[in-house]
């Protein structure tokens, strides 16, 4: 378990399953992700048997300390050990109540922490939706660089939509101002 603050990171249980449905189908979940259709049970099962086979893949699930009420999901994804990198995915908060109030930034902070501090990699980078400005400036707040915008990359809901592409470097994880914000979430 990665713990912070308020929140915690656990591992994805079959018993979340349903939940993991319910969220990734929730229209104002579902519009950030590159996914075609909705989601079946059977669907989400048979990607969850997948991703236990997959060694450069982990998915958590957030978790309120305080409550033990699951809010999210965050992963990373094409894990590259001979090369120190990874991609940042599959992050969602849900409900509401917690988009707010800094959960994000502790996430973000949790994540950092483990990728740079106890994975030892080199760099982490992401993909985003153009128009999802939120999740664009929560990165940049923790250092991220833009290095690229693909112009209509993803075809979705009827049109052609680009995706700005970010990524942080260790040297820039141990720049003062990174660990401070870091610090500020989780210290």
């Amino acid at each position: 378990m990665i713990v912070g603050k308020r929140i915690q990171l656990r591992a994805v249980e079959v018993e979340d399953l349903p939940l993991l449905v319910k969220w990734r189908n929730a229209p104002e979940i579902y519009q950030h992700f590159y996914g075609q259709e909705p989601l079946s049970l059977v669907m989400q099962k048979a990607w969850f048997e997948k991703l236990l086979q997959k060694p450069d893949e982990h998915l958590w699930i957030i978790e309120a300390q305080e409550t033990g009420v699951a809010i999210g999901t965050v992963g990373l994804v094409h894990i590259d050990w001979r090369n120190r990198k990874a991609e940042w995915g599959r992050f969602l908060i849900y409900p509401d109540d917690y988009r707010h109030g800094g959960y994000g930034s502790e996430v973000e902070s949790l994540i950092l922490r483990y990728v740079f501090d106890h994975m030892n990699l080199n760099r982490l980078q992401c993909e985003v939706f153009g128009e999802n400005e939120a999740v664009i400036a929560l990165h940049r707040k923790f250092g991220f660089q833009q290095e690229g915008l693909f112009r209509e990359y993803v075809f979705k809901d009827g049109r052609y939509r680009s995706v700005a592409y970010l990524a942080l470097l260790r040297q820039e994880y141990l720049s003062d101002a990174v660990q401070a914000r870091i610090a500020r979430y989780l210290d």
